[in-house]
Protein backbone atom coordinates (compact mmCIF):
# COMPACT_ATOMS: atom_id res chain seq x y z
CA UNK A 1 0.00 0.00 0.00
CA UNK A 2 1.37 3.41 -0.99
CA UNK A 3 1.51 5.99 1.78
CA UNK A 4 0.85 9.35 0.12
CA UNK A 5 2.28 11.36 3.03
CA UNK A 6 5.59 9.50 2.78
CA UNK A 7 5.72 10.12 -0.99
CA UNK A 8 5.02 13.84 -0.48
CA UNK A 9 7.70 14.05 2.23
CA UNK A 10 10.24 12.33 0.00
CA UNK A 11 9.39 14.67 -2.88
CA UNK A 12 9.78 17.73 -0.63
CA UNK A 13 13.15 16.47 0.57
CA UNK A 14 14.29 15.97 -3.03
CA UNK A 15 13.25 19.51 -4.02
CA UNK A 16 15.01 20.94 -0.98
CA UNK A 17 18.18 18.95 -1.80
CA UNK A 18 18.10 20.01 -5.46
CA UNK A 19 17.75 23.66 -4.51
CA UNK A 20 20.40 23.34 -1.80
CA UNK A 21 22.75 21.82 -4.40
CA UNK A 22 22.72 25.06 -6.38
CA UNK A 23 23.23 27.19 -3.27
CA UNK A 24 26.08 25.07 -1.88
CA UNK A 25 27.72 24.94 -5.30
CA UNK A 26 27.40 28.68 -5.97
CA UNK A 27 27.89 30.14 -2.47
CA UNK A 28 29.77 27.43 -0.60
CA UNK A 29 28.80 26.04 2.77
CA UNK A 30 29.32 29.27 4.69
CA UNK A 31 27.57 31.48 2.11
CA UNK A 32 24.46 29.34 1.85
CA UNK A 33 21.48 30.68 3.78
CA UNK A 34 18.60 28.39 4.67
CA UNK A 35 16.08 31.24 4.57
CA UNK A 36 16.93 31.92 0.91
CA UNK A 37 16.43 28.25 0.01
CA UNK A 38 13.09 28.30 1.85
CA UNK A 39 12.01 31.49 0.09
CA UNK A 40 12.91 30.08 -3.34
CA UNK A 41 10.81 26.98 -2.60
CA UNK A 42 7.98 28.98 -1.02
CA UNK A 43 8.20 27.00 2.21
CA UNK A 44 9.05 27.91 5.77
CA UNK A 45 12.55 27.62 7.19
CA UNK A 46 11.05 25.31 9.81
CA UNK A 47 10.08 22.86 7.07
CA UNK A 48 13.72 22.52 6.01
CA UNK A 49 14.84 22.14 9.62
CA UNK A 50 12.07 19.60 10.14
CA UNK A 51 13.63 17.38 7.49
CA UNK A 52 17.32 18.07 8.01
CA UNK A 53 17.58 19.44 11.61
CA UNK A 54 20.25 22.05 10.71
CA UNK A 55 22.19 23.65 7.89
CA UNK A 56 24.91 21.07 8.49
CA UNK A 57 22.31 18.30 8.32
CA UNK A 58 21.12 19.61 4.95
CA UNK A 59 24.71 19.87 3.72
CA UNK A 60 25.54 16.34 4.84
CA UNK A 61 22.37 14.96 3.21
CA UNK A 62 23.35 16.75 -0.01
CA UNK A 63 26.92 15.43 0.27
CA UNK A 64 25.53 11.91 0.69
CA UNK A 65 23.73 12.26 -2.65
CA UNK A 66 27.01 13.34 -4.26
CA UNK A 67 28.76 10.30 -2.77
CA UNK A 68 26.01 7.98 -4.04
CA UNK A 69 26.31 9.49 -7.51
CA UNK A 70 30.10 8.96 -7.40
CA UNK A 71 29.65 5.35 -6.32
CA UNK A 72 27.36 4.64 -9.28
CA UNK A 73 29.93 6.22 -11.59
CA UNK A 74 32.68 4.07 -10.03
CA UNK A 75 30.69 0.89 -10.63
CA UNK A 76 29.94 1.89 -14.21
CA UNK A 77 33.48 3.02 -15.10
CA UNK A 78 35.22 0.05 -13.48
CA UNK A 79 33.20 -2.62 -15.34
CA UNK A 80 35.74 -2.91 -18.15
CA UNK A 81 38.86 -2.59 -16.00
CA UNK A 82 40.74 -5.74 -15.03
CA UNK A 83 43.86 -4.28 -13.37
CA UNK A 84 43.06 -3.54 -9.68
CA UNK A 85 45.63 -0.71 -9.67
CA UNK A 86 43.68 0.95 -12.49
CA UNK A 87 40.53 0.51 -10.43
CA UNK A 88 42.18 2.23 -7.44
CA UNK A 89 43.39 4.97 -9.76
CA UNK A 90 39.79 5.39 -10.90
CA UNK A 91 38.75 5.82 -7.25
CA UNK A 92 41.26 8.63 -6.86
CA UNK A 93 40.21 10.20 -10.15
CA UNK A 94 36.50 10.13 -9.32
CA UNK A 95 36.98 11.56 -5.85
CA UNK A 96 39.08 14.39 -7.32
CA UNK A 97 36.54 14.96 -10.09
CA UNK A 98 33.57 15.14 -7.71
CA UNK A 99 35.54 17.44 -5.46
CA UNK A 100 36.36 19.71 -8.42
CA UNK A 101 32.70 19.84 -9.45
CA UNK A 102 31.62 20.80 -5.92
CA UNK A 103 34.77 22.49 -4.63
CA UNK A 104 33.22 25.71 -3.34
CA UNK A 105 30.81 23.81 -1.11
CA UNK A 106 33.09 21.03 0.09
CA UNK A 107 36.37 22.93 0.63
CA UNK A 108 34.78 25.49 2.97
CA UNK A 109 33.13 22.78 5.01
CA UNK A 110 36.28 20.64 5.14
CA UNK A 111 38.34 23.62 6.29
CA UNK A 112 36.20 23.98 9.42
CA UNK A 113 35.50 20.27 9.96
CA UNK A 114 38.68 18.26 9.68
CA UNK A 115 36.81 15.03 10.34
CA UNK A 116 33.96 16.08 8.05
CA UNK A 117 32.84 12.71 6.70
CA UNK A 118 32.82 11.23 10.20
CA UNK A 119 29.89 13.55 10.92
CA UNK A 120 27.79 12.18 8.08
CA UNK A 121 26.99 8.84 9.62
CA UNK A 122 25.60 9.99 12.99
CA UNK A 123 23.83 6.78 13.85
CA UNK A 124 23.45 5.64 10.24
CA UNK A 125 25.61 3.69 7.88
CA UNK A 126 28.48 5.87 6.69
CA UNK A 127 27.65 6.94 3.09
CA UNK A 128 31.22 6.28 1.93
CA UNK A 129 31.02 2.65 3.08
CA UNK A 130 29.97 1.37 -0.36
CA UNK A 131 32.94 3.12 -1.96
CA UNK A 132 35.29 1.92 0.78
CA UNK A 133 34.02 -1.66 0.39
CA UNK A 134 34.77 -1.42 -3.35
CA UNK A 135 38.25 -0.08 -2.62
CA UNK A 136 38.80 -2.97 -0.18
CA UNK A 137 37.94 -5.44 -2.96
CA UNK A 138 40.42 -3.78 -5.33
CA UNK A 139 43.10 -3.71 -2.63
CA UNK A 140 42.70 -7.41 -1.87
CA UNK A 141 43.05 -8.13 -5.60
CA UNK A 142 46.46 -6.44 -5.49
CA UNK A 143 47.66 -8.14 -2.32
CA UNK A 144 45.82 -11.06 -0.70
CA UNK A 145 44.73 -10.23 2.86
CA UNK A 146 41.85 -10.70 5.25
CA UNK A 147 38.65 -8.76 4.78
CA UNK A 148 39.38 -6.70 7.92
CA UNK A 149 42.87 -5.83 6.68
CA UNK A 150 41.50 -4.83 3.27
CA UNK A 151 38.89 -2.60 4.94
CA UNK A 152 41.57 -0.97 7.08
CA UNK A 153 43.71 -0.28 4.00
CA UNK A 154 40.65 1.04 2.15
CA UNK A 155 39.90 3.49 4.96
CA UNK A 156 43.53 4.60 4.96
CA UNK A 157 43.47 5.01 1.17
CA UNK A 158 40.26 7.06 1.30
CA UNK A 159 41.70 9.29 4.04
CA UNK A 160 44.91 9.83 2.07
CA UNK A 161 42.85 10.99 -0.93
CA UNK A 162 40.77 13.30 1.28
CA UNK A 163 43.87 14.75 2.91
CA UNK A 164 45.43 15.52 -0.46
CA UNK A 165 42.20 17.15 -1.61
CA UNK A 166 41.99 19.23 1.55
CA UNK A 167 45.46 20.66 1.10
CA UNK A 168 45.50 21.12 -2.67
CA UNK A 169 46.18 24.57 -3.98
CA UNK A 170 45.10 26.05 -7.30
CA UNK A 171 48.71 25.75 -8.50
CA UNK A 172 48.97 22.00 -7.90
CA UNK A 173 48.99 19.65 -10.87
CA UNK A 174 46.00 17.43 -10.13
CA UNK A 175 47.12 14.64 -12.47
CA UNK A 176 50.52 14.54 -10.81
CA UNK A 177 48.95 14.47 -7.34
CA UNK A 178 46.60 11.63 -8.30
CA UNK A 179 49.53 9.53 -9.49
CA UNK A 180 51.48 10.42 -6.35
CA UNK A 181 48.62 9.27 -4.11
CA UNK A 182 48.43 5.88 -5.76
CA UNK A 183 52.22 5.47 -5.82
CA UNK A 184 52.57 6.34 -2.11
CA UNK A 185 49.66 4.14 -1.09
CA UNK A 186 51.00 1.13 -2.98
CA UNK A 187 54.42 1.72 -1.42
CA UNK A 188 52.74 1.87 2.01
CA UNK A 189 51.11 -1.49 1.22
CA UNK A 190 54.49 -2.90 0.22
CA UNK A 191 53.50 -3.21 -3.46
CA UNK A 192 55.43 -1.85 -6.40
Amino acid sequence: MINLNEKVDELKKQYILQTAHEYFKNYGYEGTQIDKIAKELSIGVGTIYGYFKSKEGLFLAWLSTIIDEGYQKLIEDSKNLTDPKEKLSLCVDLKFRYFELNKSAIKGYMKNNLLSLKNISRGQEHPMIKVINKMACYISEIKPMTEDEAMLFAHIFDNIISTYIQFLSENDDFEEKKAEILRRFLCFMGVK
